[in-house]
């Protein structure tokens, strides 16, 4: 009963760090990879336009959405103080600096992450990885490192576009629905915000790009079981990449806090 216990206890932790471990390896095998030619651009060019086009419609949609809300529920209690005028910039920090990283990152794993990790998967269970290193070509070359490096690039240009969508949602409901006063919103917009907050944001978002990247190809390359693997490696990389985003946001935004102020 008790060394029950213990290993319903302990078991959870252990694969927990194994699956760990073999992640900080396959990550190692994808620098080496990246840095090592050839390079196959033509491939890596292929998956950027690919991530951008399942991605671009959704994290838009949802940023205008985002900074809509944003601004009715802001205007509704700053309204009370009688600042109307710091909406611009309240909206600008939070969207530039946590909303629209931490979002445009979770669709991005819901839908690009997904999709590769079923990518990839597919390639593993039709054999078509290994048959790329019987024909001598490196399969985390080839399949892999063009797909990280699509996340790891095109998360932070989708968030730039997010950001923009969120502040365009805010600004409308501000200024053609709530009244405030155009020039009250774009001036106090650009004398509070910097080009710190915009940082920030790439940042962030580059980070999560990784972390996406990195979980969604470890799921699919190392897919086992035929389709209810397949399955099970997309439903991994969303629940785990979501996860893995909002951790890392919290320890980026403490030091981040840090080093700014």
């Amino acid at each position: 009963m008790e060394t029950d216990l213990v290993n319903a206890i302990t078991r959870p932790l252990v694969n927990f760090l194994t699956v760990l471990g073999r992640m900080g390896s396959f990550g190692m095998e994808i620098v080496s990879a990246l840095v090592t030619p050839p390079i196959f651009w033509r491939e890596t060019v292929r998956a950027m336009r690919a991530v951008a086009l399942q991605t671009l419609i959704p994290v838009v949609t949802l940023m205008i959405a985002v900074g809509m809300i944003g601004a009715m529920q802001g205007l509704a209690v700053i309204r009370i103080f009688g600042a109307d005028h710091v909406l611009s910039a309240l909206l600008a920090e939070s969207i530039l600096r946590e909303m629209s990283p931490t979002l445009a990152a979770i669709m991005i794993a819901a839908q690009a992450g997904t999709a590769i990790a079923g990518e990839i998967g597919t390639m593993r269970v039709k054999e078509e990885v290994d048959a790329l290193g019987v024909m001598a070509v490196n399969p985390v070359k080839y399949v892999v490192a063009p797909r990280m490096v699509a996340l790891a690039t095109m998360c932070p240009l989708l968030n730039v576009l997010a950001s923009a969508a969120g502040m365009f949602g805010g600004f409308v409901v501000a200024v053609y629905l709530k009244g405030m006063t155009y020039g009250v919103f774009v001036s106090n917009l650009l004398a509070t915000v910097d080009m710190t907050v915009i940082y920030i944001g790439l940042l962030k978002s580059a980070v999560f790009g990784i972390l996406i990247g990195l979980i969604a190809c470890f799921y699919g390359y190392n897919v086992k079981g035929g389709a209810q693997g397949v399955g099970k490696a997309s439903n991994n990389t969303v629940v785990h990449g979501i996860v893995a985003v909002a951790i890392a946001n919290y320890f980026l935004t403490s030091f981040l806090l840090q080093v700014t102020n």
